[in-house]
């Protein structure tokens, strides 16, 4: 299980220095990873992390659905996981998203 939550990390850091479309996949990718990962804090807030940057790329692409969808699968994950750095990322996200009419 820890091998599988490191490869999703190396993902989802490794995303942010990848053109968006290629990003897309990375994050993706990890979000698949973590799903065979059992529920925990840890994952939980991995999964929400992978999600909210998700929805960045998406909206950046002008993706609108599959960014709303992304952000709200990782603002749900964000509050579940009480890991309180991607809690704040989320509620800075949630006010983008409403202030440009995605929320």
């Amino acid at each position: 299980m820890q091998r599988l939550l490191d490869q999703a990390a190396t993902l989802i850091r490794d995303a942010r220095e990848l053109a968006p479309e290629q990003a897309v996949g990375s994050l993706k990718e990890s979000v698949g990873l973590l799903e065979a990962v059992r529920p925990s804090k840890e994952r939980d807030g991995m999964m929400a992390l992978a999600y909210l940057r998700l929805a960045q790329v998406q909206r950046q692409l002008g993706r609108r659905n599959e960014a709303e969808r992304a952000f709200m699968l990782g603002y749900s994950y964000a509050r579940s996981s009480r890991e309180e750095r991607v809690r704040r990322l989320a509620e800075k996200l949630s006010a983008e998203f409403v202030n440009n009419g995605q929320g």
